[in-house]
């Protein structure tokens, strides 16, 4: 019998940071270092060169202004290898690496129309059908600071609890 995903948390603000893993509050600190005049940074404030150390858990998602639909615009060699394919240039909803479309939207929606980070951690199956821990951050990117027109994730996997 298949072991049931565990949903631990969900956060929109950032008391994430008190049981985060490292590597996320970490990634954090980057993003918010970005966010100048209380806007949001744009994808052009990043260099791909200081963010060396989160690359392979970088996903970044294109939003449609219109419809609000979403597309892998690039996936990072460790979320290529968690789910067992790279979805770069497919649908989120249709290729999402989550439990529910619902959930996923719930995380998307958040970031996108609230201009506001989401903090998710449960348990997932890895493309070898391994339970493991998976804590991932959303947060907004805009070229003008606050029509959001991409998402970006960072995802880090561990070993679940028990």
């Amino acid at each position: 019998m298949a072991k049931p995903i565990k949903f631990y948390t969900r956060g929109f603000d950032e008391s994430f940071l008190d049981r985060c893993d490292v590597r996320i509050a970490a990634f954090y600190q980057m993003w918010k270092s970005k966010c100048k005049d209380d806007t949001i940074p744009s994808r052009a404030d990043f260099d791909p060169i200081e963010m060396v150390e989160f690359l392979p858990g970088i996903t970044l998602v294109d939003v449609d202004k219109d419809t609000q639909s979403l597309m892998y615009r690039l996936v990072g060699t460790n979320e290529v290898a968690v789910r067992g394919k790279d979805p770069t240039g497919d649908s989120v909803q249709e290729h999402f690496h989550a439990t529910t479309w619902e959930d996923t939207w719930e995380n998307y929606s958040h970031a996108i129309n609230n201009l506001g980070i989401v903090f998710d951690d449960l348990d997932m199956p890895n493309a070898n059908g391994i339970i493991v821990g998976d804590e991932t951050i959303f947060v907004p990117l805009a070229p003008d600071g606050k029509n959001v027109n991409m998402v970006m994730l960072y995802s880090i996997q561990r070993e679940p609890s028990k």
